[in-house]
């Protein structure tokens, strides 16, 4: 509501100051006339000079939140190609800490609201279904950990390893949906083509 306030005032100024410059101008003669149009253009360059910076600041911040995020799903990439995500020929039974996927730039570009044209949609809503899984399977990691350390059986250890490593378990899912959301990303933010 503030926002569609400030662009009523500002036109309804412009409006005012476009009708008393054209009266002025059609009543004065020599070189007063000019006077009105240089005030006007030079209210008008006032303000397309602070919405190109308005522009240029978002579009500034969306690039920087944007490239913060593609480094963190790069980094994630290569948590989950790293043991222990990457499953062993022979694996050994043993209690361990899991490294968790880290989410804090997918987290401020979706709160920054950076992602707000049209184009951003399917990436705005893969990066929420990406958010949900990774923090659905830190918390499994964070249970099977408080498992492995308390119960400490061989058996549990080995159920544990194989329901992570398995076809239909959380590691494939992730890192398909991590191939799929990398993809999108390049594709949403490669540059587009001048047009002549």
């Amino acid at each position: 509501m503030p926002r569609t306030w400030i662009v009523l005032v500002t036109a309804g100024s412009l409006a005012v100051a476009f009708v008393m410059s054209a009266a002025w101008f059609g009543r004065s003669s020599g070189l007063l006339r000019f006077e009105p149009a240089v005030q006007i253009l030079g209210l008008l360059a006032g303000i397309t000079g602070i919405v190109a910076e308005r522009w240029a600041s978002t579009r500034e911040r969306r690039e920087q939140a944007l490239q913060a995020m593609c480094d963190e799903l790069k980094a994630n990439s290569n948590i989950l190609a790293s043991p222990p995500f990457v499953k062993e020929v022979a694996p050994q039974a043993r209690r361990q800490v899991y490294p968790r996927i880290h989410l804090s730039a997918v987290n401020a570009v979706l709160s920054a609201a950076v992602l707000f044209s049209r184009r951003d949609e399917t990436l705005s809503r893969m990066l929420h279904e990406w958010r949900n899984e990774v923090e659905i399977f830190n918390h499994q990691l964070s249970v099977a950990e408080i498992l492995a350390f308390t119960v400490g059986s061989n058996e549990v250890l080995r159920q544990l390893h194989e329901g992570l490593h398995s076809a239909d378990g959380p590691l494939e899912s992730l890192r398909s949906q991590l191939s799929v959301l990398l993809a999108t990303f390049a594709l949403e933010t490669r540059p587009q083509p001048k047009r002549h």
